[in-house]
């Protein structure tokens, strides 16, 4: 992999990163004042209907936020590309329109449904107005999802990130209005989201028939699309599926809603690396991969991005996994919260063998053989599903943290061989090695050494944990002799400037 490659990606991604990390970032501040002000019942509703909006979400967009990248850089001219983003755009919201006029009518009629009241776990009149403002979120929000893809599409990751920074600064400033200062509680969050995607809605509707000229609805554009997204959508659907098996069906069916709060509360530490990481590595990478997709060193590159990823990877893994129970009751006043404190390692495994699966994946997505992913998904929906059945009822919801370790691992592995068909990579396997063994024996010491004080354990095991990682690391010799004289050349630079 070029150091001038190296940088580009890198760039994209630390900036991508910059405002997915904002959202979680946020998302994680706030996590105090939710479970300070929401018991862990209410703070498990929230979850469900969190997991329900993804569904809808994947309905009405049928991954067209992919396919507009994918199909931007098959474009051959502007105006082709300008005509594949209106009709993206048009369509998710007509559709988004659809759907969410269908949840406002009916309403009513759900909220008085016994099987959804116990599902949501709240009474008929608290039920209806939720899902009164859950729908104008569904009508607003999708199409959103179509601008982004485009400014991912032209490489402007730094508009990128100013859009989803500056959402999430009114995010935070709408949430401590509703929730401390007028008290709404669990529906105070549902007005924040109504309040901020309607003009949200509204903005990047301009921006894109502005960039588009007007609406250019193209049913050959759509079609082509579609050909490229609709195998994802088992995909999808799997990811979605997995999420609603472990908070709509088995736990509440075990436990109780109580338990689905618990383990939401836990996915923290799991969106944390997926946004911070994941998230930022995906936003930049597809688009790069489909911009150099020519050149012959491809299958390096590929290699050298996914050593680099488990590295980071391995080393979130031991300050989120190692120092789980700290952070816990760090950030969470009620001890109910603490007891998800052993999912949490887990559930951090599971998002890097997500990315392990998403980076192997794109020989696939280069050639658009999308069919694999809908294979490897029932792969991992049979595993996500046995896992739940068997583990759940026996040993609770580290169960379900076990079940989404599996089921992703067990994607990533699928990949593997798959992808091995359309592309040789040469793996980096000593280093992945190195990388799997000591991030795993680290988080594990450190999990199992407690320290009284919640503050006072957690420095302790950011700082030692980072230092064991790293310096083992360099003692075994992870390093490539290009990557030392790369890191002494920026500390003789550093230090000729100070």
């Amino acid at each position: 992999m070029k150091l001038s490659d190296l940088k580009l990606l890198s760039k994209d991604t630390l900036i991508y990163g910059i405002g997915n990390a904002s959202n979680q970032i946020i998302r994680v501040l706030l996590a105090p004042l939710y479970v300070a002000y929401l018991a862990a019942d209410l703070y498990g509703v929230r979850s469900i209907t969190t997991a329900f909006y993804r569904f809808l979400q994947i309905i009405i967009l049928f991954a067209l936020n992919q396919a507009v990248i994918a199909d931007y850089y098959k474009a051959t001219s502007e105006e082709e590309r300008r005509r594949l983003v209106s009709t993206a755009f048009t369509y998710t919201l007509v559709a988004s329109l659809l759907f969410g006029g269908l949840l406002l009518v009916f309403a009513p009629l759900l909220s008085h449904s016994s099987i959804v009241q116990r599902i949501m776990g709240l009474e008929s009149a608290e039920l209806r107005s939720i899902l009164r403002l859950f729908g104008i979120y569904t009508v607003g929000n999708p199409a959103v999802l179509i601008f982004l893809a485009l400014l991912r599409s032209e490489k402007r990751p730094g508009m990128y990130s100013i859009f989803t920074i500056s959402t999430s600064l009114v995010r935070v400033a709408l949430t401590i209005v509703f929730l401390v200062v007028l008290g709404r509680g669990l529906q105070g969050l549902y007005e924040v989201d109504v309040l901020l995607v309607v003009p949200v809605l509204l903005v990047t509707s301009a921006f894109v028939y502005i960039y588009s000229r007007g609406i250019k609805f193209s049913f050959a554009s759509l079609k082509s699309m579609l050909a490229y997204s609709l195998p994802l959508i088992p995909t999808s659907l799997f990811f979605w599926g997995r999420g609603m098996l472990d908070r709509l069906l088995f736990i509440p069916l075990y436990l109780t809603h109580t338990d689905v709060g618990i383990f939401a509360f836990a996915l923290n530490f799991h969106n944390i690396v997926s946004f911070i990481l994941v998230v930022p590595l995906s936003l930049a990478w597809l688009p790069y991969a489909f911009s150099v997709k020519e050149q012959p060193d491809l299958p390096d590159i590929i290699s050298r991005v996914l050593t680099y990823f488990l590295f980071l990877a391995g080393w979130a893994l031991v300050i989120l996994g190692g120092a789980a129970s700290e952070i816990l009751r760090l950030i969470a006043k009620r001890p109910e919260y603490w007891q998800g404190a052993p999912l949490v390692p887990l559930l951090v495994l599971g998002v890097c063998l997500y990315a392990v699966y998403f980076i192997l994946g794109t020989a696939c997505h280069l050639q658009r053989k999308t069919i694999y992913f809908t294979l490897v998904t029932f792969i991992g929906a049979g595993v996500a599903v046995g896992a739940n059945v068997i583990l759940l009822p026996r040993i609770g919801l580290l169960g379900a943290a076990i079940a989404s370790a599996a089921s992703y691992g067990a994607m990533a592995l699928s990949m593997f061989f798959f992808s091995r068909r359309l592309m040789k990579i040469p793996f980096e396997t000593k280093r992945i090695v190195l990388i799997a063994l000591i991030s795993a024996g680290i988080t594990a010491a450190s999990y199992f050494w407690h320290v009284s004080s919640p503050l006072v354990g957690f420095l302790l095991k950011l700082g030692l944990g980072s230092a064991a990682y790293l310096g083992i690391l360099f003692l075994l010799g992870f390093l490539l002799p290009s990557e030392r004289n790369f890191i002494l050349k920026l500390l003789r630079r550093n230090r000729n400037k100070s």
